[in-house]
């Protein structure tokens, strides 16, 4: 008997406790947890009903074994889900809480390394004599960029170009920011009369060369100028370019956005509206714009529930998409994966040392296939996300270069001919946008200024200039120039001495430093002096145009070879004396000891 008299009223205390669990847990507990609590107060209470007539210690039992017995298949999907998930996928919820920022003070800068109060001594001789050199070279640059980052926080973000210990000490003496004056064919002129190779390839945008952009801009304003800002019809320039885009792609329906990252989002929200299923996978390392839908580890607060990241080129993944191929709506690919494995794109920020993984993948056409095959045999949508590969390795992108036919297809970057744009390529089965038996269920995809009329001119003329017999023949010779010159710097490089090596897919290339080091992240700044334009990832990730010719490629091996002996002659390539790995260990170690005790300096 109750002690306070209550059990009168223990079914209605028990229907408050169900009422109150299903008030506080909507919503984040998934329905599939919901339909198993019902199931097991349903069979409780016909078990133990009159009816039935069972114990409670036998009811018990019978629940747990139908549990377990269907818990079985789930947890083989969760254990296989796991053993193929990218690793930083799951430790980087954890990893960000600790990791600590550290600053390695000026007094212990030079000589990090364990080098010789010589070594120390020449290199703060020469890091001030670049500083110097900078203040006068670079005076309208630095000032201007001195104010812009008063106001734009990703100006003061992509400031940070090295090894982060390293940023308030480097930060103090240089500032590697450019302000732009014009482009003159290969090379970038900014405020101050400079003139720079530029190797950045403006974020992958730059794929024909500047002086062709200027020419799709032009001319495409001449067509464009007469519609001025009129939004929402359609021309002749339109459907000229979905002829194009249709043979291009090879897919019947064509969707326009204003950037890849938005293209992106559209072909993952038709994929899983179209196909009804949630989950959409992707591939350690790839990055498919700053959506946080599509960012399953760094640089994302929110990590999306609904993305499974596995590991690429592993069959174990190829086991996830087809034990769970009915969860899966879409694969996501980005073949500029091949040339970072399971790694993300290579930066001098992460540069600790000589621990930089890069350069074309054995075997990745034949995983391609592979995937492919996969995904067509299980019903899941196979994305490839050509936003920065679409033009730059082939005319048809990663479609044309490694012989793969995808579901649904994005373009972006050089399309709009040197304007914003987003383009999704499908079939009309995967591009609806409304469900044909049910009113209310609307895929709301659309933008304002998609299809606005002088980004349309300017990517029909890129179009119609990627038509042609010239440029499908500049393709295999920029690829000629390019090996050539990879292998003339590499070897020139090796009979001088220079802990350097240069490796690249297709126009896509990345510096490798052949010796340990915990200043090679220094050299983009070296090679800024010596005229050589980078993005802020440095010397990570860069890019020829097919602008480019022989003489070019010789103009800009005989600056990385400047660059080079100054390196060499500020003692910044000395070999380390110290364990650079060890050094590392004890730093963060006691960086997280320190956050952890709340102690600051």
């Amino acid at each position: 008997m109750s002690k306070f008299g209550l059990e009168a009223h223990t079914g209605l205390f028990w229907k408050i406790l169900a009422g109150c669990f299903v008030l506080m847990t909507f919503g984040q507990v998934g329905q599939l947890a919901y339909c198993w609590l019902m199931t097991g107060a349903l069979m409780w209470a016909v078990l133990t009903s009159s009816f039935v007539g069972l114990g409670e210690d036998d009811t018990v039992a019978i629940i747990a074994t139908v549990y377990g017995l269907r818990a079985i298949p789930f947890m083989y999907k969760r254990i296989l889900t796991i053993a193929a998930t990218y690793p930083l996928a799951l430790t980087f919820r954890l990893a960000k809480q600790i990791l600590p920022k550290y600053t390695i003070d000026e007094d212990k800068f030079f000589d990090c390394d364990g080098c010789s109060e010589e070594v120390a001594k020449r290199r703060k001789a020469s890091l001030e004599e670049l500083s110097a050199k900078w203040k006068k070279k670079y005076p309208k640059c630095q000032e201007f960029s001195l104010e812009l980052k008063k106001m734009i926080s990703d100006l003061r973000f992509t400031s940070a170009r090295c090894f982060p210990a390293f940023n308030a000490v480097v930060q103090k003496y240089l500032d590697p920011s450019m302000a732009l004056e014009r482009t003159e064919g290969v090379d970038v002129v900014d405020f101050d009369g400079n003139s720079s190779m530029d190797i950045s390839g403006s974020y992958g945008v730059n794929v024909c060369g500047y002086e062709k952009y200027k020419d799709f801009m032009e001319e495409g304003w001449k067509v464009a100028k007469k519609q001025g800002l009129f939004l929402g019809s359609l021309d002749n320039t339109v459907l000229d370019n979905i002829a194009r885009l249709r043979k291009i792609s090879g897919h019947e329906e064509v969707s326009f956005h204003m950037s890849g990252t938005e293209a992106v989002m559209c072909a993952v929200r038709v994929a899983r509206f179209n196909t009804n299923k949630p989950l959409v996978v992707t591939f350690g390392g790839a990055y498919h714009g700053w959506w946080d839908g599509m960012q399953p580890v760094a640089g994302n607060e929110r990590m999306p529930q609904d993305v499974l990241c596995l590991k690429d080129m592993s069959n174990l993944s190829l086991k996830v998409i087809e034990t769970r191929a009915s969860e899966i709506s879409a694969v996501l690919i980005n073949a500029l994966q091949c040339f970072h494995l399971n790694q993300s794109p290579p930066s001098d920020p992460v540069l600790s040392t000589n621990n930089r993984k890069v350069g074309p993948t054995p075997g990745y056409k034949e995983w391609l296939h592979k995937l492919a095959e996969t995904c067509k045999r299980v019903g899941v949508c196979l994305i490839f996300d050509e936003v920065y590969t679409g033009f730059r390795l082939h005319p048809r992108g990663a479609q044309g270069a490694y012989d793969v036919k995808a579901d649904i297809v994005v373009y972006g970057k050089t399309l709009g001919g040197g304007l914003p744009i987003g383009v999704v390529c499908g079939p009309k089965n995967l591009m609806a946008r409304g469900d044909a038996k049910k009113a209310a269920r609307i895929n709301y995809v659309i933008g304002t200024f998609a299809g606005h009329p002088f980004v349309m001119a300017a990517m029909n003329q890129f179009l119609k200039w990627l038509d042609t017999p010239e440029t499908l023949k500049s393709y295999d010779v920029m690829h000629e120039n390019i090996d050539n010159f990879i292998s003339k710097a590499n070897q020139t490089f090796k009979e001088k001495g220079y802990p350097l090596k240069l490796t690249n897919w297709f126009s896509v290339w990345s510096m490798l430093y052949t010796t340990p080091g915990r200043f090679h992240w220094l050299f983009q700044y070296f090679l800024k002096d010596a005229g050589v334009n980078l993005s802020w990832v440095g010397t990570g990730r860069l890019l020829f145009s097919l602008e480019w010719k022989k003489a070019d490629y010789d103009r800009l091996l005989d600056r990385l070879l400047v660059a080079c002996e100054q390196m060499q002659k500020g003692g910044w390539w000395e070999e380390p004396k110290a364990n650079i790995k060890s050094k590392l260990c004890i730093e963060i170690g006691t960086a997280v000891f320190k956050n952890l005790l709340g102690i600051t300096g």
